[in-house]
């Protein structure tokens, strides 16, 4: 069985990721706050409370060359649009309404 990691679960770990890879890297957090425009204060925040803005994730994976990591949630969908959604989850509804007719 998998087990699930709660929210600050993911949040720590993904915490020890950017740290990990910023001393990897051999980047020092001043480096790194004026590479992304993040403050030293938010960064810390981000390392004590792991919490910060979704721009700031996207900015610090963008500075440590780390956005190809995220490019499977972006690019992994099927549908072209939100307008694709919508129109398949109707045609699936009216398909369901058919076979319900059909087998009465």
């Amino acid at each position: 069985m998998i087990e699930l990691m709660s929210p600050h679960e993911i949040a720590s770990e993904f915490v020890q990721i950017i740290e990990k890879e910023r001393i990897r890297q051999e980047i020092r957090q001043k480096d790194l706050f004026d590479a992304t425009g993040i403050s030293s204060s938010a960064y810390a925040k981000f390392l004590k409370n792991k919490n910060t803005s979704f721009e700031n994730i996207i900015k610090l994976l963008v500075a440590l060359g780390m956005h190809a990591n995220i490019q499977g949630l972006l690019f992994s969908q099927k549908f072209a649009s939100i307008e694709e959604i919508r129109e398949a989850k109707a045609k699936k509804r009216k398909l369901r309404v058919k076979k319900a007719k059909d087998a009465n």
